[in-house]
């Protein structure tokens, strides 16, 4: 199975059992039965006809707004959600067993920030930076203590970023809009990773909506925020130090608007590209390959062997 992205203005229509993208001057077809999800970064309609079918297929489609930012989703009304998983998911919510779910959350995105930045520490730049980080230790005691140290780490990870990404020189993380370059990349690679995170979600059973770490919102899968954080240094930031500092995107692939700075369709195409190779890329798991993708799913299958069979969660921590 494999993600399918349209990153082209046009139509999703249908004909038969077969999808068809039609654009201003091409007709595709769209090779949808190995596909688990679709992700549109682009001005794209899709016929209710064709909606019947992807529904029919268990296809997720996520729509991106044209300047890269996650906006909605799909879901095929014959989605696996499971009532017994989500009573157990409220349950934990509801008592203490969320502090410890929200702490080993926390725990597994400060490894694997200090993995990243262990890995770009060069001539020990930023032994400050992993020194600090690694006193940070979620009390598990109450949420907002939990929260305050996971966003303790993540400022101290954000201020290392200047090292890490060699021609931006100062960092401040902002997206509403991104104010620079920098922020267009990891917004657009965030709404990337949350969109797989979700499908993930959905086909394991569980409700995205109850979260542990983050608050549950009625404006988000804040499930799905809990685990795309876990995977950001790993996947997202991965993928973009690979395209900054190898000159491999540049600012002719951005474009400003709003006051903010974005994506260009050439700038997505390649970023998505790079995502796609980082997630279809393998990793060592206790003795076996299995693609960062995978590792997504074992990530959630985790969470719910631990609502289900007391099996403790441990998330997953980058070269353990």
């Amino acid at each position: 199975m494999y993600n399918f992205y349209i990153t082209q203005d046009g139509e999703i229509t249908r004909d038969g059992n077969t999808l068809y993208f039609v654009g201003k001057d091409f007709k595709r077809h769209l090779p949808v039965m190995n596909v688990n999800e679709i992700i549109i970064s682009a001005k794209v309609s899709i016929s209710s006809w064709a909606l019947d079918y992807l529904s029919k297929l268990g296809i997720m489609v996520h729509i991106l707004n044209i300047y890269g930012n996650y906006m909605s989703s799909l879901i095929p009304g014959n989605r696996n959600e499971k009532g017994n998983i989500i009573i157990m998911q409220v349950r934990s919510y509801l008592n203490d067993d969320r502090l410890y779910i929200a702490s080993q959350m926390v725990l597994g995105i400060k490894h694997n920030i200090l993995r990243n930045l262990r890995y770009y520490n060069k001539n020990n730049a930023l032994d400050d930076k992993i020194e600090k980080i690694s006193g940070y230790y979620p009390d598990g005691n109450n949420i907002n203590s939990i929260l305050g140290t996971e966003g303790n780490i993540w400022s101290t990870y954000y201020s290392a970023f200047p090292y890490i990404y060699k021609k931006y020189h100062e960092f401040k993380r902002e997206f509403h809009p991104p104010k620079d370059e920098l922020n267009a990349m990891i917004s657009f690679g965030n709404s990337l990773l949350y969109s797989n995170v979700i499908t993930s979600i959905f086909l394991n059973g569980l409700n995205p909506s109850i979260s542990y770490l983050h608050e549950p919102s009625e404006r988000s899968f804040s499930l799905a925020l809990d685990i795309s954080d876990i995977f950001k240094p790993v996947i997202v930031e991965r993928v973009i130090a690979n395209l900054v500092n190898n000159n491999i995107i540049d600012s002719n692939h951005f474009t400003k608007e709003n006051n903010g700075y974005y994506l260009n369709d050439n700038g997505r195409k390649i970023f998505i590209n790079y995502y796609n190779q980082k997630m279809n890329s393998t990793i060592n798991i206790k003795g076996n390959y299995v693609s960062y993708s995978r590792v997504i799913d074992m990530e959630v299958q985790k969470l719910i062997r631990h609502l289900k069979m007391n099996e403790k969660y441990i998330p997953f921590k980058s070269g353990d």
